[in-house]
């Protein structure tokens, strides 16, 4: 049949890209072709409704890429999939398939793909640079992020969810968002293969079939992350409340920059994809869906290749640790996410041993020009409310005997494993949880924030979800008492990263030119002397800048910030200020007021236990400060 076609190798420099896609000329196909065995491609038409299966001439090839063109073929309704022998499969290369069908069912067939054809009108937009200095990342699973019944949006689990949202991350304060893997996966887990109606039925309820049920069947397992190879080129369809999945996710992107949010999304490319479709895959999301930047993630990945590459000059590139480049001439776009602030901090909040050091090198020294981006607490791992309410995983929904999940956490449970309605502990556990938030908007580096974590979202204990697409792993968007407090905490805190952006951005000098104040200090019982013993878990850092660019002292701009890890009360000295200013109380993690007090020439602060407290000379309105220090007030009688 397929002597109907009239085909046609195509040249030499049009052998690329990949896919298949309509030209003026026809129907253009190219694909990477094994030897051995026949290849080419099935397509599906109105005349081909089962399908004709069309060889590559042998004559159509560059080394391993083979391309025909289909010359006068213009069947814009058209599906198609490739084969080599006997293997069926998808273009790997493909933009769009016909169906994905309803998230989580199994598939009883490969969907069809659709040559390239997807116009946008993209107006105006272009891509958002934002600078590292400030940068602040706020990191979702788009099915995950407003698939609850709580969120309050329209069309919830999609990209047109996300845009529901978008007037929340607005006031959040954040410019970064990043995605977990929103590319084509299956998500269905390859064991299971089929369900009956009824299992079907009970999965959607999220029930487990009774014993004696038809072929006694579990649900099938999902791969909700998505961390797996996959479609590349094109959004995941599932995640669309329509059929248009491409459409809707640049629908979605096009309302964050105009929003000047930037969006950014992970990819996990497995070893056997080399270098070169690497870098198309980018390039194809930089070009057509105007991405801003990748979380790359996988082994050995060719990240010297892709950081020289051109066209990603501007594009964030976030990598782990581990595959960070460690040479001195490191491309300013790339950023690491660092796993030793992670777990350094979650120490130092728990109070353990020896972590002051490490608290001053994060406060100091670790951040843009060494491309740290720090978390302390995401999608790998508990949620900053579990970190404070459990002291061991409890992963035991996830089908493998709680032998999941890493086992080293650093958690405390602040005194009951799990939840409790004890106000003391519940205290307590805001008290940590605003802690944790401190030290990573104090922290020099690009901070990043899990969804949900700004208002004390929980996973029950689980630290690795990622089979679990249910209310475990969703964010429920109906806040506690605790977590509406957080959620204010969280806002104030970013807000003061933007204030007070030289403080905590750029690289510090060592003093200012006619202030006499170094950009940064630390500070003990006695100012200018801290205790950075091993046993220290207290210390007081002074910012000094001079904003607009002054170097006098009437221009000078301070921010003392008192930390207190200990389990008791700590003294911490303050330092003089010029003449004509005074310290007023700004904010604290606790509910008691650290208020000044004068020790002769001197004046210091009484910090209670597991508590930071913020400190400011001059742009708070007194008005303001009366009532923060009244609502804390307010807040320790009851």
């Amino acid at each position: 049949m397929q002597k109907s076609f009239k085909i046609k190798c195509v040249d030499r420099t049009r052998m690329y890209p990949l896919g298949v896609s309509f030209e003026e000329e026809g129907l253009r196909v190219s694909a990477v072709c094994e030897d051995g065995c026949e290849t080419g491609i099935i397509l599906y038409d109105r005349r081909h409704r089962e399908g004709v299966r069309i060889p590559f001439p042998e004559d159509c090839r560059v080394g391993a890429v083979r391309a025909m063109l289909l010359a006068g073929y213009q069947d814009k309704s058209c599906r198609y999939l490739f084969y080599s022998g006997d293997e069926v499969r998808q273009d790997p290369c493909c933009k769009a398939v016909e169906s994905v069908g309803q998230y989580g069912v199994p598939k009883d067939s490969l969907a069809r793909c659709l040559p390239d054809k997807h116009s946008y009108d993209w107006g105006t937009d272009q891509n958002i640079r934002i600078p590292a200095a400030d940068r602040i990342v706020y990191a979702l699973h788009v099915r995950g992020f407003t698939k609850h019944r709580t969120s309050g949006v329209k069309h919830k689990g999609t990209y047109a969810g996300v845009v529901e949202k978008l007037p929340y991350l607005q006031e959040l304060g954040i410019n970064t968002m990043l995605l977990m893997p929103a590319y084509e996966f299956e998500e269905v887990m390859p064991e299971n293969t089929a369900q009956t109606m009824e299992q079907a039925a009970l999965d959607y309820k999220k029930e487990l079939p009774k014993p004696g049920m038809e072929n006694d069947k579990k649900p099938p397992r999902i791969n909700y992350w998505g961390y797996q190879k996959g479609l590349y080129y094109m959004p995941k369809g599932a995640y669309a409340a329509g059929k248009d999945a491409a459409g809707e996710f640049k629908d979605m992107v096009s309302a964050f920059h105009a929003a000047q949010i930037a969006v950014t999304m992970q990819f996990y490319f497995p070893p056997e994809l080399n270098a070169v479709e690497i870098l198309d895959i980018l390039r194809y999301w930089v070009l057509e869906y105007h991405i801003d930047g990748f979380h790359l993630m996988g082994v050995s990945l060719p990240m010297a290749l892709i950081a020289q590459e051109p066209l990603l000059a501007d594009t964030m590139l976030l990598i782990g640790e581990g595959e960070y480049l460690r040479e001195n001439d490191k491309p300013e776009q790339l950023a690491y996410l660092s796993d030793s602030f992670l777990y350094d901090m979650r120490r130092f909040l728990k109070g353990d041993d020896n972590l002051l050091n490490r608290f001053v090198y994060y406060v100091r020294e670790c951040g843009q020009d060494s491309g740290a981006v720090n978390s302390i607490a995401r999608w790998d791992g508990m949620r900053l409310f579990d970190l404070v309410s459990y002291d061991r995983k409890h992963n035991e929904q996830n089908g493998e005997d709680n032998q999941d999940g890493t086992n080293y956490n650093c958690s405390w449970n602040c005194g009951v494993e799990g939840k409790s309605r004890k106000k003391s502990i519940q205290r307590l556990r805001l008290r940590q949880m605003k802690n944790a938030l401190a030290f990573l908007f104090i922290a020099r580096g690009i901070p990043l924030l899990y969804s949900g974590d700004e208002f004390a979202n929980t996973q029950e204990g689980n630290n690795n979800p990622y089979c679990q697409d249910n209310e475990i792993a969703w964010i429920k968007w109906n806040h506690t008492e605790v977590g509406k407090e957080l959620l204010a905490y969280t806002k104030h805190l970013i807000y003061l990263r933007k204030r007070y952006r030289s403080q905590y951005g750029e690289p510090y000098r060592e003093a200012e030119a006619s202030s006499g104040y170094p950009g940064i200090s630390f500070h003990g019982r006695e100012a200018w002397r801290a205790d950075t013993d091993p046993a220290s878990r207290s210390l007081g850092i002074l910012y000094c800048s001079a904003p607009g660019g002054g170097k006098n002292e009437a221009e000078a701009r301070f921010v003392y910030i008192g930390i207190n890890m200990h389990w008791e009360i700590n003294y911490l000295g303050l330092p003089s200020l010029p003449k004509g200013k005074r310290w007023m109380f700004h904010t604290a993690t606790g509910d008691e007021v650290p208020d000044i007090e004068e020790k002769g020439t001197s004046q210091e602060i009484c910090l209670p236990a597991r508590t930071i407290a913020f400190y400011c000379t001059e742009d708070v309105p007194e008005e303001q400060v009366k009532t923060a220090r009244n609502k804390q007030r307010r807040t320790q009688k009851k």
